[in-house]
Formats: structure tokens, sequence, C-alpha cells
């Protein structure tokens, strides 16, 4: 049975349209399914989580943007399932859509609905997990990062641009002109880094540490171009000792990964990290915003989800 977790207000009201024309083909299809409308928040981590514990086979498809994904994915993920019997797709409506770029997803609906309904190729990838203060636990497919990063989504979230953006089909915009403002506002931090429990480095004048599953996020920044869903690590980028004028040159190599080598750019790859800070930062999965924390730790579920890809 496919299950179809709409949100009409994706990418300003793309969604919508796009479902409207999803559904069509599919009744013209004749394919069995069912479909959920969004109207609030937490209802898609719901839907997911009563699917999954269901135990019953089930294509579960998105049709929105990351920020949907990621709630999707941390209500699949809620109860500690082994999740054998799901199967994940999307129809990207979304205006970052980090999740569909990364893995080289059909960003054209009727190319996305043809492989969700006649899968050629199904891969199982890794999913992440994001604690902070050892406590709040969450979970990500794209990324999770503190700093910077967290600090560009947050102000992205809240803009009334994103929305107007949104509408000319240039959302991608919006991070970039957040990101250029976080620049010459934000204050750098010391970050103490604890790779796989057991090498720990100091990080004096750090922007941000980002935990990448996949290589894109932001809305199409490539921090960590070799990042790959299934290998059974993150990559993480850390940024340190760049200088505000220096980093206005960088940010915008990042969206083709001409970034990598540069002096102050640090990648590790790793099972788990754990990030901490003196003061409480912004953190973000997928972009959407958990909360401040002094203390972040990153790694990966146990068990992966297969993900249709074409």
């Amino acid at each position: 049975m496919y299950y179809f977790i709409v949100n009409p207000a994706s990418g300003s009201n793309r969604g919508r349209s796009v479902w409207k024309s999803v559904k069509k083909k599919l009744d013209q299809a004749g394919a069995a399914y069912r479909s959920f409308r969004l109207s609030g928040q937490g209802e898609a981590r719901a839907l997911a989580a009563s699917l999954a514990a269901s135990g019953q086979p089930a294509v579960i498809v998105v049709v929105g943007g990351d920020g949907t994904i990621n709630e999707v994915i941390n209500g699949l993920y809620s109860g500690g399932l082994d999740l054998g019997h799901i199967t994940f797709g999307c129809i990207p409506t979304g205006s970052g859509n980090d999740f569909v770029r990364g893995l080289g997803l059909s960003r054209t609906p009727g190319d996305a609905l043809s492989s969700i309904l006649h899968p050629r190729e199904i891969r199982r990838i890794n999913i992440g997990k994001t604690v902070c203060s050892s406590r709040n636990s969450y979970s990500f497919a794209v990324s999770s990062g503190t700093g910077f990063d967290a600090a560009v989504c947050n102000s992205v979230l809240h803009s009334k641009l994103k929305t107007m953006l949104n509408l000319f089909h240039s959302g991608k915009l919006i991070y970039m002109t957040t990101a250029l403002w976080q620049i010459f506002t934000m204050k750098r931090r010391a970050f103490t880094v604890t790779i796989d429990g057991n090498e720990t480095s100091m990080y004096e004048k750090a922007y941000f540490a980002a935990a990448m599953n996949l290589p894109y996020e932001g809305g199409g920044f490539c921090f960590c171009p070799d990042a790959r869903p299934d290998d059974g690590y993150l990559d993480l980028i850390i940024v340190n000792r760049i200088s505000r004028l220096r980093a206005l040159t960088i940010l915008p190599l990042a969206f083709v990964g001409k970034h990598i080598g540069k002096p102050g750019i640090h990648i590790l790859r790793c099972e788990k990290a754990r990030i901490t800070v003196s003061d409480p930062l912004c953190v973000h999965t997928d972009g959407e915003i958990p909360g401040f924390y002094q203390e972040t730790e990153f790694s990966l579920h146990e068990n992966k989800l297969a993900v249709i890809l074409r």
C-alpha cells in the first residue's frame, strides 16, 4: 500500500498544485493508496510513527520539502523499530531539497511518481541521530550542525523573504543572503570536538560544525562532497580560524565543493562526534531547529532506511 503524506503549504503552496497533478496520475493508474494532507506541525511525525508501528508493509511517500521529510524520518525512528517493512519515497516541492539533491532523485513530480510506482533501484541508507545535552534525541537524513549553519537555518525559518522568493523559484537566494549576514554578525566560539569517543581536539575560533550524511545542506552548499549515505560514517566539517573577509570568499566556493583543502576547513570521517561549547548554540537537524544546546552528539541509527532512488 502507498501512503502519501502531503504538505500543501511547502514551496509557498507549490505542494498543493503538485499533489493535484500526482493524485490525478495515481487515479488514472488505478494505484491503491491513501493520502494525508498536513495542516500543522507534528502531524507528519505522528502519521509516520503509526505506520511504522503497524508492522504492515508500506511505501511512505512525502510530497513536500526537507522539513516534512525530517518530520517523517523522526516519526519512523521514534519507536526503535527495524523498519524492514518500510520503503520511503519523495516527490519534492520544497525550496531547499537537499535530500533530493544529495541522493540524485528526480525533481520532476511525474518522473518521481513513476519511480515510486515502478522502482528500478532501492538503496538502504543511514539515518543520523542527534542527542542534545544528553537528553533530547532527534533524527536527520541530510545533516545536523551547531553554530553558523544552524543560525542560518533558524533565520531562514523565520524569514518572510523566503516565502516571496519561493514564488519566483529563487528560494536558494535566501540561504545565501542569510549566510552573508551571519558571517558579519555571529560570534565565533571555542569548540571541543571528540571523535568516536577517544580523540579530542580544540577549535578555538570555530564558525560551525556539521555532521553530513549527504553532501549538501542549506539549499545547495556542498560542504562534504564525499559524504555517502550508506557507508556507515558521517562526514564532519569544522570551519575554524577563518577571518570574516576570507569567509566571504570561501562561502561561494562551497556551492561547488571547491572549499575543500582551504586553510581552516577540516573534514573528519567518524561514526560519532561530540561537540561541546561554553554557551548554548543553535542546533539544526535537516534545517529544523530543536533548540540551543551546549553539548551535541552526532551518530547514526543502527537500522537503515530503504529509499526509492529511481
